[in-house]
């Protein structure tokens, strides 16, 4: 069981000063004043590799948050590199929340051993052997979860956007894949992610892997670290090693020669007091904050997101940009492509009455999807499947460019802490949008009323000119499983 008078004997610890002397330093440069430079990360090798190769020129710090961390290859791949930025010095910070650790408890655990490597988990479980059952004793809490991501390295480059890390979201799975997006950022806005970093790092709600799991040993260590090296050593030569060993970005990084788009940009992050505060309570939210810097469209806005729950508050803000002229486009799921068929029962009534309102919506196809190109990037499906769209992004008048963890939906906005940046960039908002207008009818339907004057829905495959009368590519029993879940009382925990 866990120790709730076990964290007053955790010491906190924070970022490195900004103006620490590193080689990451050199390479982005220090001239630009009040501007952060962005690049951003379509193609999940790309993704992965930026991580990898930002680990092994770490002198200093690295400092890790993820939602989910699952015992995959991508996952082992990156730790092997963790560890050995620890061995050779580098102080490693790894925040994960506790949603899907049960099973790495005795390895996280082992790596914190060394001394260069701390790792503290996120709103845990009390029962540590029958994690369970902390939803029947205090699901209020533990229902919530920390969705951030966040990855910083010498308080010089950090990424943030949509990825956790597991197979399906660096392009190393063959069954499925998410079509994601990260931004790779230097500049300005690094240490202020870091301040975000710390703030969580500290928390009363992040308890050290220790206070959990009991100390490790040295042996468990070496049992970790030989199972590590061994993992990296039977992978040198594997397809998905091979293809990141042919991505280009690591010479871009190591010379120094990054395209970065450098802009006014902000970063908003719920505070995790979020998760203690009752629903509702909203000091603590970042959203407000955010919709507030966004304003009010005037042309065009673009919105990404996997899980689109709008509701009733937001049918009517999307509407009435729409009934004032402003092209309301939204990508989402389609029922055949999400993973979390429950947030399509949510979504599923509320497309009716975005239609009826002037909203363009879309829904992205399951597979088939080709090879993308965009600008210094590629959006691709290697052989996979089975595509779930988990980009979170949005674009507004082709100036205002977000990505981030952030969903629309109840459970991102109310129950789950979020975070992602805001930049003030006619090229990333441009590279969203050239995808929208030229690639999208590619790769998602578009959907329409069947008759003005009711709900019936038909989807509209504008390549081939066919129109689907039901959920393209679904079966009737899934059909009917979403319409079943629709009928009860779960749309705020969605």
């Amino acid at each position: 069981m866990l120790d709730l008078q076990s964290r007053d004997m955790i010491i906190p610890s924070y970022a490195i000063d900004a103006s620490t002397k590193s080689n990451l330093g050199d390479l982005v440069g220090h001239n630009h004043n009040d501007l952060s430079g962005f690049y951003p990360l379509a193609d999940g090798v790309d993704a992965f590799v930026a991580r990898l190769a930002l680990i092994e020129s770490a002198q200093h710090t690295i400092d890790v948050q993820y939602y989910l961390y699952h015992r995959q290859q991508t996952t082992k791949l990156f730790t092997a590199y963790l560890l050995a930025a620890a061995k050779r010095g580098v102080r490693v910070r790894l925040l994960l929340d506790d949603m899907s650790q049960a099973d790495s408890a005795f390895d996280l655990g082992a790596l914190a051993h060394h001394p260069n490597f701390s790792v503290r988990l996120f709103n845990p479980f009390p029962n540590r052997s029958l994690p369970a059952l902390g939803f029947i004793t205090n699901f209020k809490l533990l229902s919530r979860r920390m969705h951030n991501k966040s990855f910083i390295v010498d308080n010089q480059v950090f990424i943030t956007g949509g990825r956790n890390m597991g197979n399906a979201y660096y392009a190393g799975e063959d069954h499925a894949e998410f079509i994601d997006l990260d931004v790779l950022a230097v500049g300005k806005i690094v240490p202020e992610a870091s301040i975000a970093f710390d703030l969580y790092w500290n928390h009363e709600l992040a308890y050290p892997i220790q206070t959990l799991q009991g100390e490790s040993d040295d042996a468990a260590l070496q049992k970790v670290t030989d199972h590590l090296d061994n993992y990296v050593k039977q992978n040198h030569d594997s397809n998905y090693v091979q293809r990141l060993r042919a991505s280009n970005l690591v010479t871009l990084l190591d010379s120094g020669h990054l395209d970065l788009d450098w802009q006014q940009a902000e970063i908003f992050y719920d505070h995790p007091d979020k998760l203690l505060n009752e629903v509702g309570q909203r000091s603590a939210n970042m959203s407000p904050h955010l919709f507030q810097a966004m304003g009010e469209p005037k042309h065009k806005v673009i919105i990404v997101s996997p899980y689109f729950i709008p509701q009733e508050q937001g049918v009517k803000r999307l509407t009435e940009w729409a009934q004032r002229g402003v092209e309301v486009i939204v990508l989402t799921n389609s029922l055949a492509a999400t993973d979390v068929a429950a947030v399509h029962a949510g979504y599923g009534h509320y497309r009716a009455a975005l239609l009826r309102g002037g909203v363009k919506l879309w829904e992205l196809k399951p597979s088939d999807l080709a090879a993308l190109e965009i600008p210094n990037n590629k959006i691709r499906k290697t052989g996979s499947s089975q595509a779930s769209l988990h980009a979170k992004t949005m674009t507004i008048d082709d100036s205002l460019f977000f990505v981030g963890s952030l969903n629309l939906d109840p459970r991102s906005f109310e129950l789950n802490t979020e975070m992602g940046v805001l930049v003030h960039s006619e090229k990333l908002s441009m590279m969203l949008r050239d995808w929208v207008d030229s690639k999208m009818k590619l790769f998602a339907w578009q959907l329409e009323l069947k008759n003005p004057t009711e709900d019936a829905l038909v989807w509209r495959d504008i390549v081939t000119g066919e129109i689907f009368k039901n959920e393209p590519q679904t079966s009737s029993w899934r059909r009917f499983q979403v319409w079943f879940m629709s009928l009860f009382p779960i749309e705020d925990a969605l």
